[in-house]
């Protein structure tokens, strides 16, 4: 990992995604880029001046919070940029983080639960659903105290693989367990759902950070569940069609879905990295199992 985004509106949760960013940003030796947007499209026909003087305004602002809120012992340890956007916040996060090539985005979501947007910000829920690298979103309540422990959400699929090997390299840095799970729903096999994990453990069998298991129930609280089982720092889950996300954007309940999210999640894009030719042979070996 290269070059991690932080986003930020300045609000009273800014200073708690902060430190997930600037932390990842030290264990994984990245750039650190922070970036305010403000104004919509329009406010470009503004005096250049004005625009001048607000962004510079913007990028106190931003240094400021990375004086205040940065250890002091990485301070000269992590390359720091600072941006100011004209226009929407989701749009200018998506722009630049094509224009980086940035490797993750670390971001807040917020708490209320009013509605979906509410729930997540209507910024982090465009984000988490167009970009192309990956999207850590950072609950209003969560602090960062180190990551122990990582819960991955499989369901056997292609790259499903590949995402574990993608979390074996945060593993490796923090030296945490990876803990896969497939919630065994209504009208699911749970005799194939076992026999496919059983591949999960024997593809790494060798590898005593990656271990495997099968929980019945509900989604979403066997998600909770199960994390908090595990004292997991993160959720992870692959930006495919049955994720995490997908199932909360096409709920028709709401209500008290935000309450039970506690824990950062870590949103895993399958197209943000390379297919390893191995990953083949596992698919074909968990879709054999019927």
């Amino acid at each position: 990992m290269k070059k991690i985004l932080f986003p930020t509106e300045f609000s009273k949760h800014a200073p708690a995604v902060f430190n997930y960013a600037v932390e990842l940003a030290y264990f994984f030796e990245a750039k650190l880029i922070m970036v305010h947007a403000f104004g919509k499209p329009e406010v470009r026909a503004t005096s250049q001046k004005s625009l001048a003087d607000k962004a510079d305004t913007v990028v106190e602002k931003l240094v400021d919070l990375v004086d205040n809120h940065i250890p002091a012992d990485y301070k000269d340890k992590i390359k720091i940029d600072y941006h100011a956007k004209v226009g929407f916040p989701a749009e200018s996060i998506l722009e630049l983080a094509l224009e980086e090539e940035v490797d993750l985005i670390v971001m807040g979501m917020t708490g209320r639960t009013n509605a979906l947007e509410t729930i997540f910000g209507s910024c982090a829920l465009a984000v988490l659903n167009r970009a192309d690298c990956q999207v850590l979103a950072i609950p209003e309540k969560a602090k960062f105290e180190g990551i122990d422990n990582i819960a991955f959400t499989t369901n056997f699929e292609f790259m499903d693989f590949e995402a574990i090997h993608y979390l074996k390299k945060w593993s490796k840095v923090f030296d945490a367990p990876i803990h896969c799970l497939h919630i065994v729903e209504k009208n699911e096999n749970e005799t194939v759902a076992l026999k496919k994990m059983m591949v999960i453990r024997e593809t790494f069998k060798d590898d005593p950070m990656v271990e495997g298991d099968i929980r019945l129930g509900d989604f979403v609280n066997g998600i909770e569940k199960f994390a908090k089982s595990k004292k997991a720092d993160i959720v992870a889950m692959l930006s495919h069609k049955r994720n995490f996300i997908s199932r909360i954007v096409e709920s028709s309940s709401m209500k008290g879905v935000a309450k039970r999210i506690s824990i950062p999640l870590l949103v895993i894009k399958d197209n943000a990295f390379e297919v390893d030719d191995s990953a083949w042979e596992w698919v074909e070996i968990a879709n054999s199992i019927a």
